[in-house]
């Protein structure tokens, strides 16, 4: 699931505001791989989340926002860096171009969908 905070109601930016805390007690207890939370600088921001309990951050630094890259904590704990932004990293883990580590098998299926908040599976 893609977050997206509405224009004007970015603080009840729900699942990312959740991510960002687990990312900070994460921090505080050493398992992050070197990783920090923002807003320490290269500090990582959460974008999106997997029914997997997997977690997409980009790693904010001072280039072009287009420029940071993603970075993976996966449900099992691995952590896996790609020198892409979001747009590119989505459409590589559906195209079979980009492997994310510890992700489930089978997915992206052969058939993957991407649904808006207003679709529904039957």
């Amino acid at each position: 699931m893609v977050s997206s905070p509405t224009p004007g109601a970015e603080a009840l930016w729900g699942s990312a505001g959740r991510e960002d805390e687990i990312l900070q007690d994460l921090y505080e207890m050493g398992d992050t791989e070197g990783y920090v939370p923002f807003p320490q600088p290269g500090g990582l921001i959460s974008w999106a989340g997997s029914n997997a309990g997997d977690s997409f951050y980009w790693r904010t630094g001072p280039a072009d926002p287009d420029a940071w890259p993603v970075v993976v904590r996966g449900d099992n704990g691995d952590w896996s860096e790609f020198p892409v932004g979001a747009v590119e990293f989505l459409a590589g883990v559906y195209g079979r171009t980009i492997d994310v580590p510890g992700m489930p098998r089978g997915f992206p299926s052969d058939d993957p969908k991407v649904l808006g908040l207003s679709d529904r599976i039957d």
